[in-house]
């Protein structure tokens, strides 16, 4: 009786396994053929050469810029609005740009509040070394930001009178996606507040619904099809093609292909939403949109930051879109004040 419900039990047991494994076999032969369908860009090419993107040349190095050393060595480029200050603002550029669309911003920052900014290239960005558009893993965004601000404290450390004493982090789009990822770390070091411009807060309220395709003519194309396929090997633990590439954008003077990994380092996913960025942050916070915004939902921010921050507030800016908020003059006085109110 014994050997006969043994026999039952290994013939269950291979039975379980075989049917797991077409479970399995036909999961993976669904993702692998969303991830390799065929897709044809929409557009023709402002140019070809999309690894010619990153400018690693050697920089005549002054009083303006400076670099820190990430935890993999990888060498990223800051630039510096202004003297060394007690008070800094570290401010992270948005998607398919570099420092250089918040120069003028910072400058009217640093001279209106007295602040230093610093400038920020991501790894795979501008001066910056790494990958283009890529990161080795979700969430390495983050870690740059925190080896940038625990290089900061060590300078501040050394002098009670040097610089670097208070520290605010903010972004603008896809950086402000990032300092909200940042939030959610444990054991990171503290900063004294958040200036956001747009924020990417990823998926919510905040988020505008899908309309359908792009528009043929748009410079940008989104491969809905492999994202989804990588999402479900992601969900089984499998990431070693994370490193292809989802979002084009055909901007002069080339194009740029940003990787699954780096898209999904922009924002916070679930289960860590940015509802709980924000409730992991209690220090002041403030995010600045156009009412125009055409890549977010603008009228959402108010409710929704103020249902999930403890100091958080929100400045909506008539006649400004997603743009035109970093050169608004509402939005730069109403950061000014702010930033003064709160340093």
């Amino acid at each position: 009786m014994k050997v006969k419900n043994t026999s039952t039990l290994s013939k269950k047991v291979v039975k379980s396994s075989i049917v797991f494994s077409c479970i399995l076999l036909s999961y993976l032969t669904i993702s692998f053929s969303l991830i390799f369908w065929p897709s044809k860009l929409p557009f023709s090419l402002i140019h070809h050469d999309v690894n010619n993107a990153n400018h690693n040349e050697p920089l005549n190095f002054d009083g303006q810029h400076m670099t820190v050393a990430a935890r993999d060595g990888t060498s990223l480029y800051l630039r510096k609005i202004g003297p060394d200050s007690q008070r800094v603002i570290v401010l992270i550029h948005g998607i398919a740009s570099t420092h250089q669309t918040l120069i003028n911003t910072a400058t009217q920052l640093h001279e209106a509040t007295g602040a230093q900014i610093l400038l920020p290239d991501l790894r795979g960005h501008g001066f910056s070394q790494g990958n283009n558009f890529d990161v080795a893993y979700i969430g390495q965004y983050e870690d740059d930001l925190e080896d940038i601000l625990l290089y900061l404290t060590s300078k501040a450390n050394v002098s009670s009178k040097g610089p670097y004493r208070h520290i605010f982090i903010g972004g603008y789009s896809m950086g402000g996606g990032i300092t909200m990822r940042y939030a959610l770390k444990d054991n990171k070091p503290d900063v004294d507040g958040y200036l956001l411009f747009a924020p990417n807060f990823g998926e919510g309220p905040t988020q505008r619904k899908a309309s359908g395709d792009m528009a043929g003519n748009s410079p940008i194309f989104f491969n809905k099809t492999r994202m989804i396929g990588l999402l479900m090997l992601n969900t089984i633990g499998i990431n070693h093609l994370d490193s292809l590439t989802i979002m084009y954008f055909n901007f002069r003077p080339h194009m740029m292909a940003y990787s699954y990994s780096s898209i999904m380092s922009a924002q916070p996913n679930r289960p860590d939403t940015t509802d709980k960025a924000l409730l992991n942050i209690p220090q002041p916070l403030i995010a600045i949109i156009g009412q125009e915004d055409e890549v977010f939902l603008a009228s959402a921010y108010p409710n929704f930051i103020l249902e999930n921050s403890a100091l958080g507030s929100v400045e909506l800016i008539k006649h400004a879109d997603h743009m035109s908020i970093l050169s608004n003059p509402q939005a730069i006085a109403k950061a000014t004040a702010w930033v003064r109110a709160n340093f």
